[in-house]
């Protein structure tokens, strides 16, 4: 073979190579990484004002887990300053709490659950931007603790479907509902999926659905032992205010490709017809037990197609590092995952765009 044509298949290759890369329709970006150096998992994010607002979150401050470190959470709130310079506010989350889901409406951001040092929370709490301070709300709280769901707005009404009510507790098959025209009325809890119990489900809006995909269960093999149990159903929600009730309607959706528990959460929707799956906890992730041989989250990218019912595998990621446990907001016309747990006990301080 001559030196041209092991040049042309060379080039070849890397072009092929790059167009695996490019991911069509995805672009990344990269925003102003949090201070601190060390990042977080399961922090609350959401929008007031034009303004993305980052709160709490959990780390492993001085060992890792595997050293006997202990497990921090944080009351912390920063702000984006103008979209290019993260402040830490003098106000923080009236107690240290992660690992709860927080959405945008009306110029608040309103924050629910999550969990701490002493267990599982059900408090709700808005927060808004005045462009100097935080102003605070009160809504009404949780039926029940609840840590490790997931939730989002389906247009005046906050959906939270999954997690659990204690650290040490099963995975719910429950779903709650509030309706922030008229949050006197309290949180509702409707008609849940007709698939397991599960903590760590992805989800999102589309088309005024709730869509919720994965998360994972307690499996028991045949010795009786337990182990995480990756799922790979979805469902779409469709959701109705009655006079006095909720109309509740779950349709069962194809089946994801791969697993994908604990990823950010809420899905980016793009072009408007696609979903992004990227990060996240699949089955053979789970099977991992040696934190420090952890090979990190995998980084392949996938699209659901919510008209066709359909999904679409376009390349990876490679030169962002995948992530867990973490938010994803819409912010200036983008996505952004915050921060995020890119091994177990290892977090990234960086935030990342994607339109």
């Amino acid at each position: 073979m001559n030196n041209f044509l092991k040049f042309s298949l060379l080039l070849i290759g890397m072009l092929n190579g790059l167009k695996t890369m490019a991911q069509p329709g995805v672009e990344w970006s990269e925003l102003p990484v949090l201070p601190g150096g060390k990042g977080w998992a399961g922090m609350y994010a959401g929008v007031s004002n034009n303004t993305l607002i980052c709160m709490g979150g959990a780390n492993f401050p001085d060992k890792f887990p595997w050293e006997g470190g202990l497990k921090k959470w944080y009351s912390d709130i920063y702000i984006l300053r103008d979209g290019k310079e993260w402040i830490k506010s003098e106000q923080k989350l009236p107690v240290p709490a992660g690992y709860g889901v927080a959405v945008s409406y009306q110029n608040k951001m309103i924050v629910a659950g999550g969990s701490n040092a002493d267990g599982h929370l059900s408090r709700v709490s808005g927060f808004e931007w005045d462009g100097e301070k935080l102003l605070t709300s009160d809504y009404p709280a949780l039926p029940v603790p609840l840590a490790n769901m997931s939730g989002t707005l389906v247009g005046d009404v906050f959906v939270i479907a999954g997690g659990s009510s204690a650290p040490t507790g099963q995975p719910l098959k429950k779903c709650f509902v509030l309706d922030l025209k008229n949050p006197a009325t309290g949180w509702s809890e409707v008609k849940a999926w007709p698939g397991p119990e599960r903590i760590f489900p992805a989800c999102t809006v589309f088309d005024g659905h709730f869509y919720m995909f994965g998360g994972e269960t307690t499996g028991l093999n045949s010795k009786g032992e337990k182990y995480r149990a990756i799922l790979l159903d979805g469902y779409r929600l469709s959701l109705h205010r009655t006079k006095n009730s909720w109309a509740v309607a779950w349709e069962k959706l194809a089946p994801m490709p791969r697993g994908m528990s604990a990823g950010g959460t809420v899905l980016p929707v793009l072009r408007n017809d696609r979903f992004l799956f990227w990060g996240g906890v699949d089955a053979v992730t789970a099977l991992h037990k040696n934190p420090a041989t952890h090979p990190g989250i995998i980084d392949n990218l996938l699209y659901y197609f919510p008209k066709t019912d359909s999904w679409e595998y376009i390349g990876k990621q490679t030169n962002i590092p995948s992530r867990v446990t973490l938010p994803v907001v819409f912010w200036k016309n983008r996505w952004v995952y915050v921060s995020g747990e890119i091994k177990p006990g290892i977090r990234t301080p960086t935030v990342v765009g994607v339109q």
